[in-house]
């Protein structure tokens, strides 16, 4: 049977090589395991020092070298080391507190534990902010870490006792089913793109993300992998992927890249299927696409001269007509009414069920 931990620390400062690297450790126990290594340089030993002093010393470690760094005592039972921010005294550090039956975690491991078994909802949030890639996420982020959805949910109860619960319904609405947005400022949207063979979805796919992610050539097949593109539309972050051209198949490697394509279409959260325009009006795909959230677009408008009225939207991928209304459309499908000025998110579900649940009481009384 394995021993509990003594005590458990964390590193709090980013991973990779830095001038200076924080430890936290917390428990009781962890004073003498500190001690066996840090010397103080005032003769003194470390416990002799009273909470918030910071202390220069020496760390000696288990081969008898030794390093420079500073500890202190937060509070009964939590401390900081702060040493140098190479990748070998960190891993020193570790080890020796290890060594000593200490519990190395992740920095949120660390954080949530201090929380109990139910973290508050803006802790969980708060968590994802190393996650944020855009502008727009860290905003959301930020405002539900400082509370935004208890107050909220506060306000409702509040109204809801005072007898108006329209008002508390009208409060809370905005915030329904929006867990899935919510996960989408975080990891990124799918976009599959497919079509038949040189139907440009390659060269849209360049014109969606902004830069040269594909090899564009007339003859038909040149994809056979799946090629991915990260991009951000209105801080949105969206994966196109780009896949083979979907038909029967000429030789082996071909095969495999239609297979690749049509399993990928399960991943999507949006299919975008690009029609050559100059080619007849195809219907056969419809089977294929049944069950998936689909996107038709009209491409090498530049072609032809008139209008296919089947295909409201039409583009250019060669020169670029049309692409701005296509992202725009885009979004509104992945993020319906994101425009508003009431639109809201939730970034967990457990948030999204027990709003759900308390407008469903609000309704019913």
């Amino acid at each position: 049977m394995t021993e509990p931990a003594k005590f458990c620390f964390a590193r709090v400062t980013p991973v990779g090589r830095s001038a200076i690297a924080t430890l936290v450790v917390n428990g009781a126990q962890a004073i003498s395991a500190i001690e066996k290594y840090f010397q103080p340089l005032g003769g003194r030993t470390f416990s002799d020092y009273p909470i918030n002093r910071i202390v220069f010393g020496k760390w000696r470690h288990a081969d008898g070298t030794h390093e420079e760094l500073v500890a202190a005592r937060v509070s009964e039972e939590q401390f900081e080391v702060h040493c140098h921010g190479g990748l070998t005294a960190i891993e020193a550090l570790a080890t020796a507190l290890t060594r000593e039956g200490g519990q190395h975690l992740s920095w949120q491991e660390m954080d949530l534990q201090a929380c109990g078994d139910k973290p508050p909802y803006w802790k969980t949030v708060e968590q994802m902010l190393p996650a944020c890639t855009t502008t727009l996420a860290t905003q959301y982020v930020m405002q539900h870490a400082n509370g935004e959805v208890e107050n909220v949910i506060a306000q409702a109860e509040a109204l809801q006792e005072a007898g108006e619960v329209e008002q508390a319904v009208a409060l809370l609405t905005p915030y329904l089913n929006t867990s899935r947005c919510g996960k989408h400022l975080i990891e990124p949207w799918t976009v599959v793109i497919a079509g038949r063979p040189n139907a440009g979805k390659s060269c849209l796919m360049n014109q969606l993300v902004g830069y040269q992610r594909a090899i564009v050539h007339q003859q038909a097949g040149t994809t056979r992998d799946l090629l991915r593109a990260l991009t951000v539309l209105d801080g949105w972050p969206i994966e196109f992927v780009d896949t083979a051209g979907i038909r029967a198949g000429e030789d082996a490697i071909e095969v495999a890249g239609i297979q690749l394509a049509t399993s990928q279409l399960e991943a999507a959260d949006l299919v975008l299927w690009v029609h050559d325009l100059t080619t007849p009006i195809e219907t056969d795909f419809e089977d294929l696409l049944r069950d998936h959230d689909v996107l038709i677009v009209g491409n090498k408008s530049d072609l032809v001269t008139s209008a296919q009225s089947e295909f409201p939207l039409q583009v250019s991928a060669e020169t670029g007509d049309q692409i701005e209304e296509l992202q725009a459309t885009i979004l509104e499908r992945l993020v319906p009414g994101r425009g508003n000025p009431d639109f809201k998110v939730l970034f967990c579900e457990a948030m999204d069920r027990r709003i759900q649940l308390l407008v469903e009481q609000l309704t019913a009384s």
